[in-house]
Parts: C-alpha cells; structure tokens; sequence
C-alpha cells in the first residue's frame, strides 16, 4: 500500500496544531477584583467626609460597590449612598470610625479594605461662644473623655452672670444648661443630667468630681 507524502505529514501537523493552542477554547479563568481605599484620616467632629475607593479586575468586569460604616456610640452618621466609589457623610461625634469597602464582578468578591478615621472635638469652636461678649470676665472651656465639652462664664457686671453649658463633641449637640437670668438647669437626657449635676457640685476640683473613671482636659481658660 502507498500513501502519499500529505498522508505522511497529517501526524506532524497535528502535533504542531496542538503545540500552538490550537486544540479546544479554554475561557480566562474569573479572579476576584481588588479593593483600594485611600488612607486614614483625622478630623473635627461635625465635618463632611467623602470617602476614597477604587476596584480593579483583572478580567475588566464591572464591578459592585458596597461600603459599610462602624462608628462610635451614639453617632448618628450615615453614609449617603454606599453603593458609589466615593460616599459622603457627616462626622458626628468625636471618636473612631472605620469605613470598609467590599467590590464584586458578580461572582467573586474581593478582600475587604478600611478607612480608620480619627475624630476629633474641635475645642476652638468653643472659645468663640465668647467672640464680642463684654459681659464675661472668667470663662473655660473643658474636655470630658474626648468628646463632651463642658463650657463655664462669669460675669460681675451682667444680670446673667453664670452660664455652664455641656455638649457632645460641637455646638449643635447641646446636653444641658444651666444658669443665666433663670438659673435652671436643664438637659436633655437623665446621663447629662447626672453627669452635669456631679461638674456643678464640683467646679473647684481639677476632675470636676468626675473621679478616676472619666479623663477631664481644660482647654482654655480666662480668669481662671
């Protein structure tokens, strides 16, 4: 029997074929995206913050977006739209936050990334309660555990010569009052209430009667 030379070569084409790739389609194979998130921050209580986020993929899909916030105690913080690469919110109250980002293509998600951020009260806020005040002769600004601020005016000229004042982290977020023409106090929780009854008891004592369990920090004073 004869075969022709083409016959002869069909082997050592066939290998060749298979040595290039040609044989059956192999698909990419789909690798989880990557999530990137800018770095940490510190910032005064009360600021807007617009998270930095980004998510790369390997195989150029699309890709999802979810963020999601831890925060302190009794913030009220909500991130606007968590399903963008750069959200925005408010900072309430001082303390620690941590905003992590998640991205997906649909099938694979990738390792969580965080954003720490640092709040801080921004206790220069509080001296200007005193900008243009021709009553005040003594007044102090003092920080409870980071994040009160409990505020103290004299005065020996002005009917309303006694003035305290108690906060949460910036002047929106007034606790309690006390003193003025009325003299009363007045809160608006039963914590503060306590809280600013045991300061006004002790106004003398450099803990302000507060004790071992709290950390007092006077920030600024005149007269004092």
């Amino acid at each position: 029997m004869k075969f022709s030379a083409a016959w002869l070569a069909l082997p050592a084409l066939a290998l060749a074929l298979a040595a290039c790739g040609g044989g059956e389609y192999q698909p990419p194979v789909n690798v989880a995206p990557v999530a990137k998130v800018g770095p940490a921050q510190t910032l005064d209580a009360g600021s807007k913050v617009t998270l930095d986020g980004v998510g790369t993929d390997a195989n150029s899909d699309l890709l999802n977006y979810v963020w999601t916030l831890t925060k302190p105690a009794g913030s009220n913080a909500t991130l606007l739209n968590p399903k963008v690469t750069n959200p925005v919110f408010i900072v309430d109250v001082a303390g620690s936050y941590t905003a992590t980002l998640v991205v997906d293509d649909g099938k694979l998600y990738s390792a969580p990334q965080t954003i720490n951020l640092t709040v801080v009260v921004p206790t220069a806020s509080f001296t200007k309660l005193w900008d243009g005040d021709q009553c005040s002769t003594r007044r102090r600004v003092v920080l409870i555990d980071q994040r009160l601020v409990y505020t103290e005016s004299h005065s020996n000229s002005c009917s309303d010569s006694d003035n305290y004042g108690l906060y949460d982290s910036t002047l929106a977020v007034r606790l309690c009052t006390a003193g003025g023409v009325s003299g009363a106090l007045s809160c608006t929780n039963n914590t503060a209430l306590e809280l600013m009854k045991t300061i006004l008891a002790n106004p003398a004592k450099a803990d302000l009667g507060l004790g071992g369990a709290h950390t007092v920090q006077q920030t600024y004073a005149v007269g004092f």
